[in-house]
């Protein structure tokens, strides 16, 4: 394999989890306001305790924007997208 085609498939592969995440994000976004409301949450990810969604709610508004899920996942507090 050359450098350049090295080079290339990991700049590719570095775009992937941002899109999978778009996608989870949308799923989410029931209602399609762009942000997750504690319901929406909940349909989702019925698991998961509401702590888990107040932590993630880092502003306090009761809604996760797109910032807030990609902060909560990379703090460790929501899954990352399996991309």
């Amino acid at each position: 394999m050359t450098k350049e085609f090295i080079a290339a498939s990991l700049a590719i592969a570095m775009t992937l989890p941002a899109v999978a995440l778009a996608a989870d994000y949308a799923a989410m976004d029931a209602d399609g306001d762009g942000t997750i409301s504690m319901a929406e949450f909940q349909e989702a990810m019925p698991d998961a305790p509401a702590d888990t969604f107040m932590a993630a709610d880092t502003d306090g508004d009761g809604l996760l924007s797109e910032e807030e899920i990609t902060a909560a996942q990379d703090a460790g507090i929501l899954p990352a997208s399996d991309g």
